[in-house]
């Protein structure tokens, strides 16, 4: 081969590299699927909001929380709040050990479900979960959901003695607490997003607790002074549900939520500074999320707020993000995650180190309802990689990432292939580092 040659052959391999863009040393070397769970008696879920069910840690180990359940709760049917951890190691999961110790006070099992857990920098996991040991039979055992709470020490186990963080008597029959999710500040205080029928039967409120450094709450939460929104302010007509929290590098919370399941879609947005109250909630979306399938809520190292969510419509349903840049009081205009023309929902994100937004959302483009992988450039608003990690021949639901050292990717959902769901599992081949584009092809 001479030399002009060679060069033009060259050239045109470095135009397609350069067209390739993003593409190029991307993290699609997948590792197979693990399953997480392996019975076929208990049927496991993820929490109705997962963003915070998972975490890792500094060493590489994956914490995760999940329930087990069915609609109902009752003595016949009680819940279970369970926890595994991922070895670094040898890449083993851990048997799931039970966290909650959810009994009535005649020694009944009603359990707790929908968990979400926070990490702390020595290793202790804190798991949060609401919990139904205070109902009744007479009143279905639905009339006072309580927030509950347990830790667990490295290397070590679950107390068995959860902490109560919640403890209320409203002049009503459904003074219940919902789906508590949990953040890790940097300097080691926890904050607790939730929704409460406290103050209104029928129409809930949105909650915000905060720990001190350690971890600890003030048990039990004084409610009032949590109380982030007052359901008289607006008209009495609107429940207000399913919190989702992301704390800034600053300590401002970043909330999203939706409605309940009798009053149909949107996403509110609002901010709560360091001092100070809620700022008035903005309406992201009229015709997205629904109380089945919450917003989602993440921050990135550079101070962008992203929030992830499903618009319904037709001709079908998409996941889209909306981005709120470092600074700004608007958030940019929606922007759909992937331009493939199939129902999509469930959609969880993160940041990496560099602003880069990974998400998972389930997708039915094959047929069925699968997980799907996607890294989404924020400057340019295009989706620059997109893989299906599910491999199952039946539906998934919930996906949950998170964001590992190195910008490892870990990926869990709830798999229903074994006809109970399952709790399932992947990653990426683990890389020493991000290498500039330049040295993967000299």
């Amino acid at each position: 081969m001479n030399w002009q040659k060679r060069n033009r052959i060259c050239a045109a391999w470095l135009i397609a590299l350069l067209a390739l863009g993003e593409r190029v040393g991307a993290d699609t070397d997948f590792l197979p699927e693990e399953r997480v769970t392996t019975s076929d008696t208990i049927h496991f879920e993820m929490s109705r909001n997962p963003n915070h069910a998972m975490a890792v840690g500094p060493d590489g180990a994956v914490h995760l929380v999940f329930w087990s359940g069915v609609l109902d709760v009752s003595p016949a049917n009680p819940s279970t709040v369970w926890y595994c951890r991922r070895d670094p190691v040898s890449g083993r999961w851990s048997a799931p050990e039970i966290v909650d110790d959810s009994y009535t006070s005649m020694g009944v099992r009603l359990g707790g479900r929908h968990p979400s857990l926070a990490l702390a920098a020595n290793g202790t996991v804190r798991v949060f979960w609401h919990d139904y040991r205070h109902c009744v039979s007479s009143l279905r055992w639905i009339n006072n959901i309580e927030l509950y709470m347990d830790s667990r020490p490295p290397h070590g186990s679950f107390s068995g003695a959860d902490i109560r963080l919640t403890q209320t008597a409203a002049l009503h029959d459904g003074d219940n607490g919902y789906v508590p999710q949990a953040v890790m500040y940097t300097n080691g205080e926890i904050f607790l997003a939730w929704y409460d029928y406290h103050y209104n039967r029928n129409l809930a409120d949105l909650f915000l607790a905060k720990s001190n450094p350690q971890g600890d709450f003030a048990a039990p939460v004084p409610l009032a002074a949590a109380r982030l929104t007052d359901v008289t302010q607006r008209g009495n007509s609107i429940s207000y549900t399913l919190p989702d929290i992301a704390v800034d590098s600053s300590g401002a919370v970043h909330i999203v939520w939706t409605r309940d399941n009798a009053a149909g879609y949107g996403v509110f947005y609002a901010r709560r500074g360091t001092t100070g109250s809620l700022a008035s909630p903005q309406m992201l979306s009229t015709g997205a999320a629904t109380f089945f399938d919450p917003p989602h809520i993440t921050c990135s190292p550079q101070g962008d707020v992203f929030v992830a969510y499903t618009e319904y419509g037709t001709p079908a349903s998409g996941a889209y993000v909306q981005r709120l840049r470092a600074g700004w009081a608007t958030f940019d205009p929606p922007v759909k995650v992937t331009s493939v023309q199939s129902n999509q929902k469930h959609a969880d994100l993160k940041t990496d180190s560099t602003g880069m937004l990974h998400l998972v959302w389930v997708d039915e483009r094959t047929g069925r309802a699968e997980v799907f992988y996607g890294r989404f450039n924020p400057t340019t608003k295009t989706l620059v990689e997109e893989i299906k990690v599910s491999t199952g021949p039946s539906d998934s639901a919930r996906p949950c990432i998170a964001l590992g050292p190195n910008n490892r990717i870990h990926i869990v959902w709830t798999d229903y292939r074994h006809g109970m769901g399952q709790i399932y599992y992947r990653t990426n081949t683990p890389r020493a580092g991000a290498k500039p584009t330049w040295l993967l092809y000299r």
